[in-house]
């Protein structure tokens, strides 16, 4: 099966992975920087309100995310590389639509999407066809070194008995190991990580996310691999790495919202 795969979509055109696209009930996208209205540095599908951007671009970027996803609301955290998790319900995003210092998102709740931004970080998706849940996650060096991706896994099976065989994961664009370069990776990484570098100072942190993923039990089928650098695709993505003063990108994952009448 092709690990992700590029559609067009009420005006936007994004990605998504076919393993998830399986399953009706789920309803995702992994979007790159085309098709909104910021500009300069932003430009022009920036989902962060956090970097500078004019905030009315930004409501106009996640209306066009909503529409391309036909869902009816989108929820982001204020992410800060740590492992905090937040179950969403409709109730819960009333006030706010960016919830303080999370990185994991959860729900059940059909029609809500969680958003995570990334502009060389990986979101995460995953999804339980059992329990009907899913979940994003925002996963940089900081959490791969902090378990964030066995932490979730942990806390779906806790939260909704999900069991982590019948776990499915998309690992999205982020920097690849071409670009992942750590001068002081000592420092930031512990030795068991040493293993990714594919040269001297540069690391495969999709691998390392994959191979925690399946450390936490999910099956090597179950996980895909969107293999898109970041840093590589300026016309495509936002990267930190690259840019400095730049955007966010976005990857949504919700439950398909339910229909009148049902």
């Amino acid at each position: 099966m092709q690990a992700i795969e590029l559609i067009s979509r009420n005006g936007l055109t994004f990605y998504r992975f076919p393993l998830l696209a399986r399953f009706p009930e789920v309803v995702h996208g992994v979007f790159t920087r085309l098709g909104g209205v910021s500009t300069g540095p932003y430009t022009s599908l920036n989902l962060s309100y956090a970097v500078g951007d004019r905030p009315e671009a930004v409501r106009e970027n996640r209306q066009r995310v909503l529409r391309a996803l036909d869902l009816e609301e989108l929820v982001g955290a204020d992410q800060v590389h740590g492992l905090r998790e937040s179950v969403v319900s409709a109730t819960a995003t009333a006030a706010a639509t960016e919830l303080p210092a999370v990185d994991i998102l959860i729900t059940r709740e059909p029609g809500l999407g969680l958003l995570i931004k990334q502009a060389d970080c990986q979101a995460v998706m995953l999804y339980d066809p059992e329990h009907r849940v899913v979940a994003n996650v925002h996963c940089g060096w900081r959490g791969q070194v902090a378990g964030i991706l066995g932490q979730v896994v942990s806390r779906l099976g806790k939260l909704f008995a999900s069991r982590p065989e019948g776990l499915l994961a998309g690992i999205g664009p982020g920097l690849g190991p071409c670009c992942a370069e750590f001068r002081h990776f000592r420092q930031e990484f512990p030795p068991k990580f040493w293993q990714y570098q594919v040269r001297p100072g540069y690391f495969d942190l999709w691998r390392l996310s994959r191979d925690q993923l399946l450390a936490a039990g999910l099956k090597p089928d179950n996980i895909c691999l969107a293999g898109l650098c970041t840093k590589c695709r300026p016309a495509e993505f936002y990267s930190f790495r690259r840019d400095g003063v730049t955007g966010r990108q976005g990857a949504v994952i919700a439950l398909r919202p339910r229909q009148p009448g049902r």
